[in-house]
């Protein structure tokens, strides 16, 4: 028993000591495991710390990059304030690496006093880009962000974004509806929504959510939620349900374009656009129906078939954009259908369409502004008008019978205005233009392109288009010349030259011919403005021969030749007159140049033509009186005044100066005075001041540079009035008749002379009127004709003629000398 019971101790100590060695074998193992799975944890957290300084505390060393608005950052071996490195961004800035790095801190290299430096960077979510994919992962799309995508394609979604700053904290990706709601959670297919490198992505299915537009946002997870470091972008879902069509405009006038957007749909597929053949209008070829939908924005192509016009858009996101050219419609209310992207023009027949739109085409209005009233052949006009519901528009004329084009593909604005500047429209090679180079009254029409259908409309064709008419006379040009001459005659020495202007409507240009008497000539073209005048100046006048000299203007008519076309242009018969005219006189050269102009047969040429004599220079004076006075002719001037003198020139104002000077006895100059102004009649006239020159004859001359003239100046005390002198005279013989009525009669004795000789002493005294007075002692002499002598004539003069003679002689010679003292 004793055995037994030490036997089962002994048994029983055995297995407590197993028991006791599997668990140390046991807690040893477990050690080791957990050893090796810290040590796993550690290193996948030091990794993962690489890219996280936010979450894992990692310290910033030397080299480092760190973002504006980071925070609670360890610096490791800086000092507490950095300082910008110079052109290394941010000189002159400092950071305190204690505090929270400002979000507005300026961007470069820091530097310790140690040594140590860091780079501060502005943090940034550069892109977000959204891929569809098939169901084993493969990419079908890298542009649905921005764009669209049906439900039904929106299961296998991925997105992705790229950032600079891993190493401070992971970036996150949310994902809001229309209402703002964020669906993240629902649509997320990853474990989160993180994503801790730049350029990973997330796994999202969006096929369960409602059509929308919803939109992603990409950002920092802690403190880089702010700026550039955060980035949107949309995502819009649909489905075929939603598709339809838009029209910019319910309603237009043929001939505008009309854009149309097709919306609803998913991005990249294709749908066909369709408006029936039965709303074409009437008459337009294939290629007219093929215009009706534009080759613009997302159309990929156009085109017709017997049944309809169409065009294939693509969906560019939710929408495509296409347009209508109207021009080609009937003006009525259009269909314009769209279709599911599944069907081909060839099946549009078979199928409905998705949606349809409507639009009203109503005809335009044109309206013609210019030309108007009267038009001159072969005058450049300015074509001008309004033109709704068109692009193009053509001009036409009617005589009496069909409508004629004149000129077409004028072009219209998009303000549906047109002009068509300096169009001749008598020298068009059409059979309109034929139309309007005959005077007469005629209709002028306006039409849109698309209508003109011929160069020959009947008056039907032409009222059922988009048209407009007006009366409009068609006449010939008139021609007019003017030579501007100086009193019908040129200078030849001084001047040489000739100015000319005149009109000349309906002319480009027209031929100017010089002759002279001895056959010389001298011909050239001169060019007409676009209002029909011309002009020409200081035309030389070049070997002329001095004598008369013709001057002809000429100008070919409606036919644009010269006579029967032997000289067809301008420049034939310049050349003709200045070389082919030699060894003829002037008078022959004049009927030459008529008989192959405007007297041959059947010529609508003209000619205008004037004379003038081409001769020396020549300036001469004509008259000079005082200021004032009425008069003409070279007069007595009083002193003190101002005195007018007038003269002939030949010579061109302006260009040319006339200088009057006074001159006194010994040929010095007293006073000067020029003009260089007066007109084509050659007065010139000048005033002078006689206030500085004493009584008596001085020389007055002209002088033009190449010629003078002279006259006597004449200045007196005064000038009396005529009627003044008529009442002296009338008095002093009632004087003398009363004073001889005191004597006897019939006696001659020396009282009467005595009496005449006190007649002329009075007489004497009034020299200080003027001259005519002096003659006033005569005729008192005539008083003694009243008395009585030896005997007595029929007129009662009395018989000593001989005394009152010499009396009145011996007035004359006291008033004489009393003139010169």
């Amino acid at each position: 028993m004793a055995a037994q019971a030490k036997l089962n101790y002994n048994m029983t100590n055995n297995n407590a000591s197993y028991r006791e060695k599997g668990r140390a074998v046991f807690l040893t193992a477990m050690m080791v495991l957990s050893v090796v799975a810290m040590s796993a944890a550690f290193a996948g957290g030091a990794a993962a710390a690489e890219n996280n300084r936010y979450e894992d505390g990692i310290a910033v060393e030397s080299g480092d990059t760190i973002y504006q608005g980071e925070d609670d950052l360890t610096f490791n071996g800086f000092a507490d304030t950095l300082t910008g490195v110079e052109s290394g961004g941010a000189e002159g800035q400092t950071l305190d690496t204690n505090l929270q790095i400002p979000e507005d801190q300026d961007t470069g290299v820091y530097k310790g006093s140690n040594g140590n430096t860091v780079t501060v960077a502005q943090p940034r979510v550069a892109d977000i880009t959204v891929y569809n994919l098939d169901s084993n992962g493969n990419v079908i799309s890298d542009d649905v962000d921005g764009s669209s995508i049906s439900t039904e394609d929106a299961e296998y979604m991925n997105i992705s974004v790229n950032y600079n700053f891993e190493q401070a904290e992971s970036v996150e990706v949310e994902i809001t509806d229309e209402s703002g709601s964020d669906i993240t959670a629902q649509v997320l297919e990853s474990e989160d929504a993180l994503i801790e490198t730049s350029g990973n992505n997330i796994s999202v299915d969006l096929s369960n959510e409602d059509t929308g537009e919803y939109t992603i946002t990409a950002e920092g997870t802690e403190n880089l939620d702010f700026g550039s470091a955060v980035e949107t972008t949309t995502v819009t879902l649909t489905n075929d349900e939603d598709l339809g069509i838009e029209l910019a405009n319910d309603s237009a006038v043929r001939g505008d374009d009309v854009q149309y957007t097709v919306t609803g749909g998913t991005d990249g597929q294709t749908h066909v656009v369709t408006i029936e053949s039965s709303d074409f209008r009437d008459g337009i070829t294939a290629d007219d129906a093929e215009s009706i939908f534009r080759n613009v924005d997302d159309t990929e192509e156009v085109g017709n078939n017997s049944d309809v016009a169409y065009a294939i858009v693509e969906m560019d996101g939710t929408t495509a954009v296409g347009s209508i050219e109207t021009q080609y419609l009937d003006d009525s209310s259009i269909d314009v259908e769209v279709y599911d992207n599944d069907v081909s023009v060839a099946d549009v027949d078979d199928e409905d369409s998705e949606d349809d739109a409507t639009l009203d085409v109503e005809e335009g209005d044109v309206m013609i502004d210019s030309p108007e009233g009267t038009y001159i052949v072969g005058e450049e006009v300015d074509i001008t008008g309004s033109a709704a519901g068109t692009d193009n528009v053509a001009v036409y004329a009617r005589d009496n019978g069909d409508w004629e084009v004149v000129t077409e593909n004028i072009d219209v604005e998009s303000d549906d205005t047109f002009e068509e500047e300096d169009v001749v429209l008598s020298g068009l090679n059409t059979g309109g233009s034929d139309i309007l180079s005959l005077p007469g009254t005629y209709r002028l029409g306006i039409i849109a392109q698309s209508d003109a259908t011929s160069e020959t409309l009947t008056t039907t064709e032409f009222n059922q288009g988009t048209s407009a008419t007006q009366s409009i006379t068609v006449t010939e040009g008139d021609l007019s010349a003017d030579f501007e001459t100086i009193n019908g005659e040129i200078s030849q020495d001084v001047d040489g030259d000739i100015d000319v202007n005149g009109t000349a409507a309906g002319q480009d240009n027209v031929v100017l011919a010089f002759v002279d008497e001895r056959g010389n000539t001298m011909a050239q073209e001169i060019s007409v403005d676009d209002d029909g005048t011309f002009e020409e100046e200081d035309l030389t006048l070049g070997d002329l021969s001095q004598g008369s000299v013709s001057a002809h203007i000429i100008s070919n008519g409606r036919d644009d030749t010269y006579g029967d076309g032997d000289l067809p242009n301008d420049a034939e018969l310049v050349s003709w007159i200045n070389n082919d005219l030699e060894g003829l006189t002037g008078e022959q050269v004049r009927e030459s140049i008529a008989t192959e102009t405007v007297d041959e047969s059947a010529s609508d040429d003209r000619m205008v033509t004037e004379n003038f004599r081409y001769t020396d220079a020549s300036s001469t004076i004509e008259s000079i009186y005082p200021a004032g006075a009425d008069a003409s002719g070279v007069n007595p001037v009083p002193a003190d005044g101002t005195i007018v003198v007038e003269g002939q020139t030949n010579l061109q104002p302006d260009d040319n100066t006339i200088t009057v000077e006074v001159l006194n006895d010994a040929g010095n100059s007293q006073t000067i005075t020029s003009t260089d102004e007066w007109g084509t009649d050659g007065q010139w006239s000048v005033e002078v001041s006689t206030e500085n020159l004493d009584v008596g004859t001085y020389t007055l001359e002209s002088d033009d540079g190449e010629t003078t003239d002279r006259a006597d100046l004449e200045i007196v005390e005064e000038v009396g009035d005529d009627d003044e002198t008529e009442d002296n005279e009338s008095e002093d013989n009632e004087t003398e008749n009363n004073e001889t009525g005191n004597t006897d009669s019939g006696t001659s004795d020396s009282t009467g002379t005595s009496d005449s000789s006190d007649s002329s002493d009075s007489s004497d005294s009034s020299d200080s009127s003027d001259s005519s007075d002096s003659s006033d002692s005569s005729d008192s002499s005539d008083s003694s004709d009243s008395s009585d002598s030896t005997g007595s004539s029929d007129d009662g003069t009395p018989g000593f003629g001989v005394g009152v003679a010499l009396v009145a002689l011996l007035g004359a010679a006291l008033f004489a000398l009393r003139r010169d003292n």
